[in-house]
């Protein structure tokens, strides 16, 4: 619902109030007649058929009110003021219940059920958060060349600490229409030349509620002396407080006369304070983790984007065009907090296959750290790795992690072209990036970790060492060791992959109704993900879904 009042010709004012409800059922009944229960014998038989009954509910309600001011002076003075308070609350709540035994098939309802799920009973999740903000908006513009902006935002949530729940915020910013200028208004070669220049911060608070609160559950039936009792369910940190990020950002944008190219470039400096983690604990401690602010990262990079038109013959009904992005960034943290220096020297004592992302100041955050590997011995098979302190050993040990690489892409980006002839058209979408290193886990744990009798690798067994004098790179396959993190599987990573084609034929609309009475008839064919090509050679699909598609598309409108 909203509501606008024009309180003067300038001056406006709105209103506005939003609710969102959502309900959701789910039912799953399996009968007492299904396969899954023909092994129940004895006392399991009476536990045939289950029905499991999730409900879940959540409300959303939102409300803000603006009040606008915008009014041209002497026709070059632009100015726009805007003041905006809002404010949230959400909720969500969900019910889980798993009953067994039933008598009949068609006793299909939850309430036939004989009792809970053995060993089970009621479960149920709830989350439930408010903010609100208010932010003051300015904005001035003359004479279409020169504009100037700025913004102050005061912001509150509940999902932060007791102690630290507000945040102000800030943003300025200034431009510079170049096109607009009297040495370039009446060129014949510029749409539109822009220069900006911004500097202000962020923040971030997107993770679950209850994060800052320490939070209990009771034991249920369990109780002493008809007390009943609780253990703490998660970790409280009244101190967890917003990750704010400072930004500046200098910015080009170019579009050349008829639409025939544009550019964009952007240069930025971002530093995040109070940046958000979750800190693992100990063992002893009865919790793998909690929310914490743990230091300073800073982020620099440039981002580029160009669109050019080869071919723009309209008349002719022939189009060509090529379009690519370019990113480059790069990661330094600047200083960590106590906190993660804990965890460091925790990851330090960890065994494993997988490289640790450890956090430390001057490094990239995505810095691999591992053992340096000076590859199999040709001699014996096994492993040769190289210490700190410059010694050869055939043991692995945790300590010697050395950082050995960032997993981060030097550039990255996609470029596509776009053909079309009258009705024929062709678009083709491809992504790369290149100059990192990756990490090949899939290799680790398909060649060396792998049981010889189970699916793996053909490597496993074509280029393992097998007698004294051969040079390969994976260990001998009668070394049955554990393999761990070595620099052995950290590898650069060049990739490029089609993501996307799409060729396309639409009929001659006038050929149509001559000869078929149609109003429209056209063809695709749409190819995803139809090939790569990378210096890593790794099974994918393992952890993310991963499939090649191709689909045919007819459409006829008569």
């Amino acid at each position: 619902f909203s509501i606008e009042w024009e309180i003067l010709p300038a001056l406006l004012a709105r209103g506005r109030v939003g609710i969102t409800r959502q309900l959701g059922r789910g039912d799953e009944y399996l009968s007492p007649d299904h396969t899954s229960f023909d092994s129940y014998t004895g006392e399991d038989y009476k536990r045939r058929g289950t029905y499991d009954y999730t409900n879940s509910e959540s409300l959303a309600v939102e409300g803000d009110f603006t009040l606008n001011y915008n009014k041209t002076f002497n026709d070059k003075h632009l100015l726009y003021a805007g003041l905006n308070y809002s404010l949230a609350e959400s909720k969500e709540e969900t019910l889980v219940i798993s009953a067994e035994g039933f008598s009949a098939a068609n006793k299909k309802h939850l309430g036939m059920a004989a009792a809970y799920a053995q060993g089970g009973k009621p479960q149920g999740d709830e989350e439930h958060s408010r903010r609100l903000g208010g932010i003051l908006n300015l904005n001035y513009t003359y004479d279409h060349r020169y504009f100037a902006d700025a913004s102050g935002k005061l912001e509150g949530s509940s999902k932060f600490g007791s102690n630290d729940r507000m945040a102000p915020f800030w943003s300025v910013g200034i431009g510079w229409n170049l096109h607009h200028e009297s040495f370039l208004r009446d060129s014949d070669l510029f749409d539109y030349l822009r220069l900006r220049l911004s500097r202000g911060t962020t923040g971030v608070q997107n993770f679950k509620p209850y994060q800052a609160l320490m939070t209990f559950r009771f034991f249920g039936l369990e109780n002493y002396q008809h007390w009943q009792g609780a253990y703490l369910l998660g970790l409280g940190n009244a101190d967890l407080s917003w990750q704010k990020t400072n930004q500046f950002n200098v910015g080009l944008e170019v579009a050349l006369k008829n639409n025939r190219a544009r550019l964009s470039i952007d240069f930025y400096d971002k530093l995040t304070n109070d940046m958000l983690t979750d800190i693992n604990l100990p063992i002893a401690s009865g919790f793998n983790s909690y929310k914490a602010n743990v230091g300073e990262v800073r982020n620099r990079g440039v981002e580029i984007s160009a669109h050019v038109n080869l071919i723009n013959l309209r008349e002719r009904n022939l189009l060509w065009s090529i379009s690519g992005t370019l990113a480059h960034n790069k990661n330094k943290i600047m200083k960590i907090s106590n906190s993660l220096a804990f965890l460091n020297s925790l990851l330090l004592e960890q065994s494993g296959s997988n490289p640790s992302f450890l956090y430390k100041e001057g490094e990239s955050m995505n810095t691999l750290y591992v053992v340096r590997s000076l590859g199999i011995d040709p001699a014996n098979g096994n492993e040769l790795f190289l210490r700190r302190d410059g010694a050869k050993t055939y043991t692995w040990e945790a300590s010697e992690k050395v950082p050995c690489g960032v997993n981060e892409p030097l550039a990255w980006g996609t470029f596509s072209s776009r053909f079309r002839y009258r009705g024929l058209s062709l678009n083709v979408v491809f992504g790369y990036r290149t100059g990192g290193y990756s990490y090949n886990q899939t290799l680790v744990d398909k060649v060396e970790n792998n049981d010889p009798w189970r699916n793996g690798d053909r490597r496993q067994f074509t280029d393992r060492w097998q007698k004294p004098g051969d040079r390969a790179y994976f260990k001998s396959v009668r070394n049955t060791s554990y393999t761990y993190a070595s620099s052995r599987f950290v590898m650069k990573e060049n990739t490029l992959e089609c993501r996307t084609v799409n060729i396309d034929y639409e009929f001659n609309p006038a050929w149509l109704a001559k000869h078929l009475s149609f109003d429209h008839l056209s063809a695709g064919i749409y190819a995803e993900d139809l090939f790569r090509v990378s210096t890593i050679k790794q099974e994918r699909g393992l952890y993310y879904p991963f499939a090649r598609k191709f689909s045919l598309a007819i459409a006829a409108r008569f």
